[in-house]
């Protein structure tokens, strides 16, 4: 009998059907050899390279964000410095502009009242005499003596006590840059901004212990221009800017020499006790300037978060790029 007859007798289920069927999920052999080789290849190159990804990126975070946090302190310090530079800018406003044109208005006010005592003591008496000296008749001339000495009699009893010249904290500096500055803070509460002096004019102006000693070193080192840090507040880290605060135009000491020479207005409102003994060229206080820490981390934080955004698409690029190279190199070699 033929193949097929034998075929057919021993049905599809016989051993030797099932010898001669092809097995369409049996391996075949080199191809399948090809892809496990390369899947353990690909683990094994991931199982170093993933690890070395994961730390590029944590240490370009870490490099990345000190540079950040450090260029942004310095943009919050040279802000400080803008304003401080503002601070003086008002200073010297109200010393060489507003003080000197309050002397003139109050020197305008003292010739007016001279000039009045003068008409009243000199002009007054001089012209009545030449009035009554015109009169022929001696009943009439008489009435008018008469009534001259009246009229001088009530000049001379009434008081002349004329108001002296009127204290505007407005014309001293310290004062002025404060309020100036009081009034930037209504758009950035952030920033404050203190003319601290170890012996004030004003009770508010005093350092408090820290700034003291901020203060104390530019006595010491009167060549420093400028002190930077950071300082523990009950609200967080604060940055602080100072630069110093010297007696260097002799205008200040008409306020700060002796209380004597001072204006009494002055001392009425603020005693003797205090801001009083400055000498030319010391420094007698600081300008500060202090920041919250957290503006400049959190000018930081927003930058890094667009870097490392960045950082990682383009490891995950590398990543992919990578593998792919891996696949390309074993196919050509294989």
């Amino acid at each position: 009998m033929s193949q097929a007859f034998f075929y057919i007798r021993l049905g599809a289920n016989s051993p030797l059907h099932r010898a001669n069927k092809p097995d369409l999920f049996a391996p075949r052999g080199g191809f399948y050899q090809l892809l496990m080789r390369t899947l353990k290849l690909l683990i094994f190159f991931n199982l170093f390279f993933i690890p070395i990804l994961v730390l590029s990126f944590f240490g370009a975070a870490y490099i990345v964000r000190e540079q950040l946090k450090e260029g942004a302190e310095q943009q919050v310090l040279e802000n400080s410095r803008v304003m401080m530079q503002t601070a003086k800018a008002a200073r010297s406003y109200t010393t060489k502009q507003i003080a000197p044109l309050l002397d003139h208005e109050q020197s305008r006010v003292d010739k007016a009242n001279n000039n009045v005592f003068q008409i009243l003591d000199m002009q007054l008496p001089a012209a009545l005499q030449k009035a009554i000296d015109g009169i022929p008749h001696p009943r009439d001339k008489q009435v008018l003596e008469n009534v001259r000495e009246q009229i001088l009699n009530g000049v001379r009893e009434a008081p002349r006590e004329v108001p002296g010249s009127e204290f505007f904290p407005q014309s001293i500096p310290f004062y002025a840059s404060t309020e100036n500055f009081n009034y930037f803070r209504a758009q950035y509460p952030e920033y404050t901004y203190k003319e601290a002096a170890l012996n004030p004019t004003n009770p508010r102006d005093r350092t408090v212990e820290w700034e003291a000693d901020v203060v104390n070193i530019f006595r010491n080192d009167p060549a420093r221009t400028e002190v930077t840090g950071h300082r523990a507040t009950p609200d967080g880290a604060s940055l602080y800017f100072c630069a110093p605060i010297r007696v260097d135009d002799e205008s200040c000491l008409v306020c700060h020499s002796t209380a004597e020479k001072a204006p009494v207005e002055m001392v009425k409102i603020y005693g003797t006790a205090n801001g009083f003994g400055w000498k030319l060229n010391d420094v007698v206080g600081a300008q500060i300037v202090s920041v919250p820490a957290k503006l400049a981390d959190a000018s930081a934080d927003r930058a890094l978060r667009t870097i490392l955004l960045w950082l990682a698409s383009v490891l995950g690029l590398v990543f992919v790029a990578a593998n792919i190279l891996v696949l390309l190199c074993c196919g050509r070699s294989r």
